[in-house]
Order: structure tokens, then sequence, then C-alpha cells
């Protein structure tokens, strides 16, 4: 499916969103380009519901609802609250020298993802289960090389060389848990908030593979009552999740904190070292977050920075990139 249909399925889809955002995210924020450079999500969330009135909810909350209570081992708590949304996404990476036109075997290969994602959340005051489908495809019809190519044009960026030689198609399918909880929270005499944000779980599928875990200090005043996830990359969802409803006024906070990986199979990776690249996974991955959240009635935007590790052995340098999120509330 080209990705001009696939964003028409999701816009058709979020005239009915309780919640929506987009993300950006780009190495040229840093002044870079290299391996990890840029990503884009789109991601709707349909209204809060409880299981007990999955009547009033709509015909794919309540498929997802299902779906996820059918899977062994999981009981949906009856009086929690449920939300369901989906996201599409796009996730580009490059070799460091992209003025090559062929292949480069001793750094990380062209590859584009894109994908959609289908997703719910059970969940509390305190914390939330996610359980999450991802179908996509990695190779040339994602479309990342057209698309890095023209925003290269846009910015006036040299054009990378090199996406003929990028890695083959191959579909995927991939499925997420993950557990959050907020496991401190301070609020000074003078409106000054603090939070502490935990998280962890694990994905599998022939994609990637990994366990995964994260923890998020934040402080600021009048900002929105959410899960403070930040997750590279592009699976942020749970943040929509509002615990005291709509916001109200101005409000500003600021995040720092650190996510790492241990990481069994990539796709990327493992099928670029068959196809003869001297390429060595790294198996645990470490990354920093530093962000600014901007608060205004339904409006959130975030302005931050991401240092991470290196994905291969060979690479004794970090990866820096930046990006941009814009979240709606209807």
């Amino acid at each position: 499916m080209r990705l001009s249909r696939w964003l028409a399925l999701l816009c058709s889809v979020t005239l009915y969103a309780d919640q929506f955002s987009i993300q950006f995210y780009n190495d040229y924020f840093a002044g870079a380009d290299k391996h990890f450079t840029n990503g884009f999500a789109l991601s709707w969330l349909d209204s809060d519901k409880n299981k007990v009135d999955s009547n009033s909810s709509s015909g794919y909350s309540t498929l997802l609802l299902h779906i996820v209570d059918t899977i062994p081992s999981v009981n949906i708590d009856n009086y929690k609250n449920y939300t369901a949304g989906a996201s599409l996404s796009q996730i580009m990476f490059t070799p460091k020298d992209t003025t090559l036109s062929t292949p480069q075997y001793d750094d990380i290969p062209y590859a584009g993802y894109l994908g959609l994602s289908m997703f719910l959340f059970e969940w509390d005051r305190d914390s939330f289960k996610e359980y999450r489908v991802d179908l996509g495809v990695v190779g040339k019809e994602s479309g990342a090389g057209d698309l890095q190519k023209s925003f290269h044009r846009l910015i006036r960026n040299k054009i990378p060389q090199g996406w003929d030689t990028q890695i083959k198609t191959h579909y995927v399918v991939n499925a997420l848990y993950r557990y959050g909880e907020k496991s401190w929270q301070k609020v000074n005499s003078d409106g000054i908030t603090m939070d502490w944000f935990n998280h962890g779980g694990f994905q599998a599928g022939n994609n990637i593979t990994d366990l995964f875990a994260g923890s998020m200090f934040r402080f600021g005043k009048n900002y929105t009552n959410n899960f403070n996830v930040h997750y590279p990359y592009l699976k942020e969802e749970a943040s929509l999740l509002r615990l005291d409803g709509k916001h109200k006024g101005f409000g500003w906070s600021l995040t720092t904190g650190v996510n790492v990986e241990a990481l069994a199979y990539s796709y990327i990776l493992d099928d670029a070292k068959s196809e003869g690249y001297n390429i060595d996974k790294n198996y645990v991955n470490g990354s920093l977050y530093l962000g600014g959240d901007f608060y205004y009635y339904a409006h959130k935007l975030t302005y931050f920075y991401q240092v991470q590790s290196s994905y291969i052995t060979s690479q004794k340098t970090v990866d820096i990139y930046g990006g941009l999120t814009y979240t709606y509330q209807f």
C-alpha cells in the first residue's frame, strides 16, 4: 500500500478521534545526518471508556478490547479505563557517508520502515498496560528514500546517493506489551509539580525482538497530568492518556530521563549481516532524553533532544537527534 493510502486511512479515522498527535524526529536538529536520521508518526486515540460501558464505544475500540481479552493469561479489569488507538509511522536509517552510491559494508545500510500500529491501553490514575500490534514493510515500498530526497531538496542539503542499495523488501508483524507506572508525585506550595515515571516491556516479531525499560523525571507548572512516556522510537501514545480531564490555561514542564534496551533481533541489522555487511549489533543500547513541553488549553508542543548509543559495535560515538511533537485534545 502506498504512503498516500496509509495517510488517507488514518485521516479518515481521526475525524472521530478524542486526541491526535504528530511526531517528527530528525538529526538535522543536531547538525548530523547518519544512522537513525528521520522519523514521523501520526497518532490518534479514541475516547476513554470503561469496559462496563463498552456498548457506547466505537466499533474499533470494542473490537480491540475483545481481541485483547481473548489472549491467554490476559484479563481486562472491568472497572479500569481502556482507550484504543492507531498510528502511522515511518523511520529511515542511512550510513554515515551519504555521498556514496555503492554499498558501505562497514556501516549501517540504507533502510526505511513504514508501519501501521493498533493498540489498546488498560489504565487508571497510577498505571497502564499497553497491547500493540505493528504491521509494516521494510524496504523500497516504505517510501523512505523518496521522502528523504525530497526533504533534503527542501532544506538544500546534499541528496543522499545510496538509496538504490537499501535492504530488500520485508513485510513485518510485531507485537508489544508495556507496563508503565507513575511512582511518585509532589506539588509544592508555589505550584511547582514534580513526578517520576517508570515503564518497561518487550516486543517480539520479525522486525524487532527486545526488552526495554525507561525512567523519566519531570517538573513544571500547570502541566497535563499524564504518563510521561518517551521511547525510541515513535511509540509514545500512552502520554496522551488524560488523568485529570482537559487541560486549562498555560503550563510548562521539563523532562529528563533514560531508556535502555536489550536487543535480541533486528531485521535491519541481522539481514545486513547475512548480506555481507561487516557489522555486529550491540546487544545492550541506551539513550538519554531532555525535553521541554508547553501547554495551552487543548494544545501541547514538545521540543526535545535525544542521545542514542550506537547499534553497531564498530561505532564508538553516539548519535544525536531532536524532534517536535504536537498534540491536540478534542
